[in-house]
Parts: structure tokens; sequence; C-alpha cells
């Protein structure tokens, strides 16, 4: 499962098998949105119709929600039980996808 929706957490960890946190810094996500809106032409999952421009309610979002929710998610990180990894860097990304034969 993907996304910070934090009303149905209980319900997706209940059925969860292991738990893969990604917790990059605002920087990271900041420069990979706006590289997303406004070089690439093409993106898997986009939906049909949206547009390709910044939105300054996700920069919003970005910069201040997603910073809050991250501190809340490692504070319960502490406390689950479930096989879990803390990816915080890129580069700890990258070598998670090589590690386990993943590509992008």
């Amino acid at each position: 499962m993907d996304g910070n929706y934090s009303r149905c957490l209980p319900q997706r960890l209940a059925r969860a098998t292991g738990i893969i946190l990604l917790d990059t810094p605002t920087s990271t996500s900041l420069y990979r949105y706006l590289r997303r809106t406004w070089f690439e032409r093409v993106r898997h999952g986009q939906l049909t119709g949206s547009r390709r421009q910044v939105n300054w309610t996700m920069l919003r979002h970005i910069a201040v929600t997603t910073r809050q929710s991250s501190q809340r998610y490692n504070e319960l990180f502490k406390h689950w039980t479930l096989p879990k990894i803390r990816l915080a860097t890129p580069q700890e990304l990258a070598r998670f996808y090589h590690q386990e034969g993943l590509t992008r």
C-alpha cells in the first residue's frame, strides 16, 4: 500500500505483512515534485487529463503537512512489531531497489 492516509492506517496495518517507511527529507520531496511537474512529460500512474503545473497547495503539503506526518510516523515506527525497514535517503532507496532486484 502507499500513501499517508492516517485515518486508515490501523486497518491497513492489520492486513500488512511488513512495513517500508519512506522517510525522505523535505528538500528531496520538493525537488522530486518540481522535477516531475516541470520536466517529466509522461509519468507512470498519472491521471488522464491531469495538469503538469506547480501547485501551491501541493508545495505547502510537502513542506508542512508531510513534515508533521513524518515525525508522527517515525514515532509509530518504533512500536510497530511487523518486519520493517526505514529508508531515509535516496541512496538507501536505491540500495534497497538493487538488493531486492527491483527496477523503477
